[in-house]
């Protein structure tokens, strides 16, 4: 299922959007349609950057877990 479903109509422009869905829009009979920037299939629960698991700083005897991106890690993993 396509995030925006268009018909019958005049000068659409998407820009910038993004969706997790496979198809970013269905158009039927539109004129002037244009996109620029937009990205389908984008994991919105995927994290943004990569979250070291162990951290060197001040914590307990010197080395910390950033349980957070541990349990990132493991559960994009699975799927």
């Amino acid at each position: 299922m396509p995030m925006f479903d268009i018909e019958d109509s005049k000068d659409v422009d998407l820009k910038n959007n993004k969706t997790s869905k496979e198809t970013l829009a269905k158009v039927k009979n539109v004129e002037g349609f244009k996109a620029k920037g937009n990205e389908a299939g984008v994991n919105s629960k995927e994290p943004k950057s990569e979250e070291k698991i162990v951290e060197l700083k001040p914590n307990f005897m010197g080395i910390g877990i950033n349980l957070r991106a541990l349990w990132e890690k493991i559960r994009f993993k699975k799927t």
